[in-house]
């Protein structure tokens, strides 16, 4: 019956799918851009090789912070048992300038020899020597840079010999250097030792005999640092995150309730003769409930598939903004608007459920 009642109209069950769907698909993208960019300013550490990150003491992210180790720090690390290897890595922020503009950016400075701390993966051009650096495909497309092209690094002119892939987000980029070009640049230090560890060695293990037999360091698992790192980009953004999502929320469920509650009220007719001929209200609010679900499903579908096609097609316009629409995300949204609808839909039952059988009909009146 909640079927028949969706369907009997399909002008009406069409534009009533539609108008949930894009309140869901405005819940979805708001979400997603905001995931998306906490997977860009993770992506660094979540493709290092090194299961093990160690910073200064107490310093727990990359992103808004400084780290300096002593520059022995790597050696004692490497002796560690469970230790396979140990890489440092300098790290600094600041911008980077090219023809068409300038943009926010993290240098970091790593051992080209061995590679590890370096880009993940180049899509053009070689590893950095002196005087040059390896600059993100997304930035130098912006900045219009191109491979042997100068471009500027804190001030300092540098090569572009070679793009990275994946280190730009909305707000910043990524530049690799060598080791001693950063201390030309920045200054001589080690900010972080990326740390890999033997076959079968438990990393909770390993964290707590480095902290121990260091010193002065905190030590984080791969998992660790990555989670770190995106809380504090979540607690920064999280007034403007609580805003956007509150102001999206709220318009989405408007209109699920809307359309859904006029859905019943269109049909409150029929649910009287259906009263008046014998049909229990429970009866008549399950009937209502089908008809919510499959609407909510619809709709939930309709918008899922727009939103990973906005995923895709986004960063074909704006690489710098990427769409991550999750498993759960998706299962959260359709959760709420399954029951604000709920809500919504049955609500216009109460009068019917007050009827007696000998007046339902000139209720419908």
């Amino acid at each position: 019956m909640g079927r028949r009642f969706l369907f009997a109209d399909r002008r009406r069950a069409t534009l009533t799918v539609l108008g949930v769907a894009a309140s869901l698909l405005l819940v979805l993208v708001l979400g997603g851009i905001f995931a998306g960019a906490v997977d860009r300013v993770t992506y660094y550490i979540r493709t290092s090789p090194a299961d093990v990150f160690v910073s200064q003491a107490g310093v727990r992210t990359m992103h808004m912070s400084a780290s300096t180790l002593p520059a022995d720090t790597p050696e004692r690390v490497a002796d560690i048992p469970g230790v396979a290897w140990a890489a440092p890595i300098a790290f600094a922020s600041g911008s980077v300038a090219g023809p068409q503009g300038r943009q926010l950016s993290y240098l970091i400075g790593y051992d080209t020899r061995t590679g590890r701390g370096g880009p993940t993966r180049l899509v053009a051009g070689r590893t950095p020597a002196a005087g040059e650096a390896v600059l993100d495909e997304q930035a130098a497309k912006q900045l219009g840079v191109q491979v042997g092209d100068q471009f500027t690094v804190m001030g300092t002119s540098l090569r572009a010999v070679g793009f990275s892939t994946g280190g730009s987000s909305i707000t910043n980029t990524t530049v690799f250097v060598e080791l001693s070009e950063f201390g030309r640049i920045h200054d001589d230090r080690v900010s972080y030792v990326l740390t890999g560890l033997d076959p079968g060695a438990d990393p909770e293990a390993v964290t707590d005999r480095i902290e121990a037999e260091v010193g002065g360091v905190t030590a984080q698992t791969r998992e660790q640092f990555a989670d770190s790192e995106a809380r504090i980009v979540t607690d920064m953004s999280a007034d403007l995150l609580r805003l956007m999502s509150s102001i999206g929320l709220v318009i989405a469920l408007a209109v699920i309730a809307l359309g859904l509650m006029t859905a019943t009220l269109n049909r409150l007719r029929d649910f009287a003769v259906l009263k008046a001929l014998g049909a229990r209200t429970p009866r008549l609010a399950a009937a209502v409930a089908v008809q919510v679900l499959l609407t909510v499903v619809l709709a939930s579908t309709v918008a899922t598939t727009a939103a990973l096609g906005l995923a895709w097609l986004l960063p074909l316009a704006a690489p710098a903004v990427q769409i991550s629409i999750t498993t759960a995300a998706v299962a959260q949204t359709t959760t709420t608007a399954l029951l604000i609808g709920l809500i919504a839909a049955l609500w216009p039952l109460r009068r019917i459920a007050a009827l007696d059988a000998a007046t339902a009909f000139r209720e419908t009146r």
